[in-house]
């Protein structure tokens, strides 16, 4: 972490640290945190070597002899494994031809998640997965290749930090009576920080951010040291994007997480954010692998992309869907509701607009389950429950009241 002569980030939470005289020590403005200068020295200098570290490329030292590495000529992606497993198709771009390339230049990761799962039962929760759709064509399914399912260790970069937070929202708590509805209107103000720990980002330009995403969450507790004894039988990939162009995707997962946390402490009906601020600090970077079982299969010109969790079996991939399916359910569904609703309402209009809504409903929710790949904007399983407040102010501002109308062909005849 930077060190400049106008700003020292706290080692606990990334926010600014100052002076305090009467302490004596550096005072963390957000978290309260105290640090002597040969402490806040100490966590700087650490931290510079461990980045200067990564920056030198620390290698695999010995471990390279054991080691190999091929170059697909298709997508460019460069594929690390023991010297025992063969690479013989690119589990990007499902090219065969896969060619041999000089062992160097790597950097050894800092952590690993070791598989969970075997081929096999790899291999069981993709037919599983398809098996529950419906709507898949039966000509993918003849063209699947499930049998070459591969385990990769995908590069992630994994951020530990905080959020420094400075808000104010317009709060308001409504009440009704016979006659008016009442709205009292508060500001509310907010500051503190939240914590953030191993919100990952995957380090390949080739893996698609979004599958990656939808395979989360991953269960740290299990991070490893690294070791060449979880790599056997599996594929890795280097990564070639730096920890630094990652930390946009993280930024924002945390904020948007952050901006949820603090509106879920002001207590009242109604909550608009009106000013925000949200400073994201970085306090640490590591480089692990993560386990990832990848299935890529073509069909009518089209890359399909498939990938399982390889540390708690959760399974994502868009799937194709047959139309002609889709219309026969979404239409079935629609006739069905307006035929039940025309014997008991003896008219057209109502059943026909039903009927409407309810294939719409039917086609979106059908479509829906056939494309559940997506990018993450929340970060809540890598950060704290609650947020450190150090400020929580609502103010009454004023009460707004406002006459509810009368039904006027109410009265007595």
């Amino acid at each position: 972490m930077a060190q400049t002569s106008t700003q020292v980030v706290c080692p606990n939470c990334g926010g600014t640290m100052q002076f305090d005289p009467t302490a004596g020590k550096l005072k963390c403005i957000f978290c309260d945190s105290l640090f002597t200068q040969e402490e806040a020295e100490a966590f700087f200098n650490q931290q510079n070597e461990e980045e200067e570290i990564k920056e030198s490329g620390s290698d695999w030292g010995d471990l390279a002899e054991n080691m190999r590495a091929y170059s697909c000529n298709t997508c460019g992606a460069e594929i690390i494994c023991d010297q025992n497993t063969a690479a013989t198709k690119c589990p990007y771009c499902d090219n065969t031809t896969v060619i041999e390339a000089q062992f160097s230049g790597a950097i050894k990761p800092d952590f690993v998640i070791p598989f969970a799962f075997t081929k096999e039962q790899a291999m069981e929760k993709y037919k599983s997965y398809y098996e529950k759709r419906k709507l898949i064509p039966k000509d993918f399914l003849t063209g699947s290749k499930v049998e070459e399912i591969q385990g990769v260790y995908v590069p992630f970069w994994l951020y530990d930090g905080s959020v420094n937070i400075d808000a104010e929202f317009e709060a308001a708590d409504k009440t009704e009576t016979q006659t008016e509805i009442i709205r009292k209107i508060y500001k509310a103000d907010r500051r503190g920080t939240v914590s953030f720990e191993n919100v990952p980002a995957d380090a390949s330009k080739r893996m698609p951010d979004d599958i990656m995403d939808s395979v989360e969450p991953f269960t740290f507790a299990d991070l490893k040291p690294f070791s060449m004894t979880y790599m056997p039988g599996f594929l890795a990939e280097r990564f070639d994007v730096e920890g630094d162009d990652d930390l946009q995707r993280a930024e924002k997962r945390v904020v948007n997480s952050a901006k949820q946390k603090t509106k879920e402490t002001v207590k009242h009906n109604e909550v608009t954010e009106k000013r925000g601020d949200y400073k994201v600090n970085y306090t640490k970077k590591k480089y692990a692998m993560l386990p990832i079982w990848y299935l890529t299969t073509s069909w009518e010109g089209k890359q399909w992309n498939f990938a399982m969790n390889g540390q708690t079996g959760k399974f994502t991939g868009d799937l194709p869907i047959d139309n002609t399916k889709l219309g026969l359910i979404t239409g079935g569904s629609a006739i069905a509701v307006a035929v039940v609703m025309y014997l008991i309402m003896k008219a057209l209009l109502v059943p026909i607009i039903a009927a409407l809504i309810v294939g719409l409903i039917v086609c979106f929710s059908l479509r829906g389950s056939m494309k559940p790949v997506h990018n993450a904007t929340q970060a809540n399983e890598y950060m704290e429950k609650n947020v450190h407040l150090v400020l929580s102010n609502d103010t009454y501002l004023r009460t707004e009241r406002k006459q509810k109308q009368q039904n006027n062909s109410s009265s007595g005849g």
